[in-house]
C-alpha cells in the first residue's frame, strides 16, 4: 500500500530536480551572453618622404650614421624631330579665302607667281597671295584670295586648274583645295603653346623610350625628363594645320643600391609611430624621388617619396572595449561603419535575442578579416 505513495514522491522530486536544472540553465544563458564583432578592414595609403644622399662610394661607417646609400647618376642625351597636328583653332575675317595645295608631278621645280590664276569646278577664280616655287614631285601650300570678291561664291574641296600654265602641264601641275574655301568669316588652325607643349611631351617620351632601349635599362629605371633645347618650325599663333618640333632631351637616373634604399626604409617605416595600425611591407617599386642638388662633391641630395599601405590593428582605440561594451548591435554597427579604417562589420551576440553587447568586455571578442 505504500508503494504507490512511494512513486508519487519520487517523481515529484525527479520533476523539481529536471525543473530547477532547467531554470538554472536558462539564467545562466541569459545573463552570460558573449559578443563577437568581425571587422573587415578597409586599407589606407600613406605617403612619406626622407632626404637621402646617394654617394658613389660611401663607407660601412657613412651608411651607419646617416641616411646614406651607394649609387651614382647617370645621365643621357637624346635628339629627334616629329610633324605634329595644330589642333587650335581662330575665327578669321580677311581678304584670304583659304589655302590650296599646289603638287608638282613633273621632275622639274615649277616657279608661281604671286596672283598666279587657279579656277574651281563651278568657275570661281582664286589668286595665290604670295610667290611659290613647287618642288618636283612635291607640293606647297599657298593661301589664295579671290579674284573677283563680288561674285565669289564659296569653293568646295576639290582640285583647281592653274589656267595660263601650259595646257600640257596642267594634269600634273595642279591644285587642291582640301578645306572649303569661302569670303565668310573661317575657323582656321593656329599654332598654340598648348600644341608645343603636348608636342614636347610626345616626343619627348618617345626619344626616351630609345634611349632605354639603346642602354638597355629596365623599363623599371626612374627618369627625370627634361628638354634641354627645342626648335618648331612655325611660331605661336601662326596660321597651320601641321609644326615640324625639333628637341634635344636630357634624361637622368639614378642608378642606386636597392638594397641599401629598402633596408633604410625598413629602418624608418620600424621608428615610425603608428599605433593602432598595421604597416604592409616596404617596396622599392613604389619609392620615388626628386633631385634636390646634384652638383654636390661626390655625391646627389635626392628626396625619397614612398607610400605604405596601412590597416587597423586590434589595438586600435576605435576598437577599444570600453567604447563598445553595453552598446546596442546597430550603435555599434553605426560607429565601427562609419570610420575610414573599417570597410564592415559583423556583429554576432548569444543568445540570439540579445540586442546590447555585454558589459563585461572579457565576454567581447574582435576579429579582423585578414
Amino acid at each position: 500500500m505504500l508503494k504507490p505513495k512511494t512513486n508519487l514522491y519520487r517523481n515529484i522530486s525527479i520533476t523539481f530536480i529536471v525543473f530547477t536544472v532547467i531554470l538554472l540553465v536558462a539564467v545562466v544563458f541569459f545573463f552570460s551572453s558573449k559578443a563577437t564583432i568581425f571587422i573587415t578592414p578597409e586599407p589606407q595609403e600613406i605617403n612619406l618622404s626622407f632626404n637621402l644622399s646617394v654617394r658613389e662610394s660611401p663607407t660601412v661607417d657613412d651608411i651607419s650614421r646617416g641616411d646614406v646609400v651607394a649609387g651614382k647618376l647617370v645621365t643621357y642625351t637624346k635628339s629627334g624631330s616629329g610633324t605634329y597636328e595644330a589642333l587650335s583653332t581662330k575665327t578669321v575675317d580677311s581678304d584670304i579665302v583659304g589655302k590650296v595645295k599646289i603638287f608638282n608631278n613633273t621632275a622639274k621645280n615649277q616657279p608661281l607667281l604671286k596672283t598666279t590664276q587657279l579656277q574651281a569646278d563651278n568657275g570661281v577664280i582664286v589668286r595665290t597671295n604670295e610667290h611659290v616655287v613647287v618642288p618636283a614631285g612635291g607640293s606647297v601650300e599657298v593661301d589664295v584670295f579671290a579674284k573677283d570678291p563680288e561674285t565669289f561664291v564659296d569653293i568646295n574641296p576639290g582640285n583647281l586648274v592653274i589656267i595660263k600654265l601650259n595646257p600640257s602641264l596642267q594634269k600634273d601641275i595642279y591644285g587642291i583645295a582640301e578645306k572649303i574655301i569661302t569670303d565668310s568669316p573661317r575657323e582656321v588652325n593656329i599654332v598654340s603653346e598648348s600644341d608645343i607643349t603636348r608636342a614636347k611631351d610626345i616626343l619627348s617620351e618617345e626619344l626616351l623610350e630609345q634611349v632605354r632601349k639603346e642602354n638597355n635599362l629596365s623599363d623599371n629605371s626612374k627618369f627625370i625628363l627634361s628638354v634641354k633645347d627645342y626648335k618648331t618650325s612655325k611660331n605661336i599663333g601662326e596660321e597651320s594645320d601641321s609644326f615640324d618640333l625639333d628637341i634635344e632631351i636630357e634624361a637622368k637616373t639614378l642608378d642606386i643600391n636597392e638594397v641599401q634604399l629598402v633596408d633604410l626604409i625598413t629602418k624608418k617605416v620600424s621608428d615610425l609611430n603608428l599605433s593602432g595600425l598595421d604597416i604592409s611591407k616596404a617596396n622599392v617599386g613604389n619609392v620615388d624621388y626628386t633631385i634636390i642638388e646634384e652638383d654636390l662633391a661626390g655625391s646627389v641630395l635626392i628626396k625619397v617619396n614612398y607610400s605604405l599601405m596601412v590597416q587597423i590593428s586590434e589595438d586600435n582605440s576605435i576598437l577599444d572595449k570600453e567604447n563598445i561594451s553595453g552598446k546596442s548591435k546597430d550603435d555599434i554597427m553605426y560607429f565601427l561603419v562609419n570610420q575610414d579604417l573599417i570597410k564592415a562589420v559583423d556583429v554576432l551576440i548569444s543568445p540570439y535575442w540579445k540586442n546590447f553587447i555585454p558589459k563585461q568586455e572579457s565576454k567581447i571578442k574582435i576579429i579582423i578579416n585578414k
